[in-house]
């Protein structure tokens, strides 16, 4: 996931999908200061199906 400017969630931060459900929690921020990168790990394993909608899905923090 990638930050949209150089605001972003703190480390720790949970994270939804746009349907509010709970995604997971950022664990890490790294990259460029000015978009960095967010690593996020999921609450639990996700499917295949559900792991191929995350793909460049649009998270949002709680």
């Amino acid at each position: 996931m990638r930050a949209n400017g150089p605001e972003y969630p703190p480390e720790g931060t949970i994270v939804t999908d746009a349907r509010g459900v709970v995604t997971g929690r950022v664990v890490r921020v790294f990259g460029p200061v000015a978009r960095p990168y967010l690593s996020v790990r999921p609450r639990r394993p996700p499917t295949p199906a559900e792991g191929v909608a995350l793909l460049d899905a649009t998270l949002r923090r709680e």
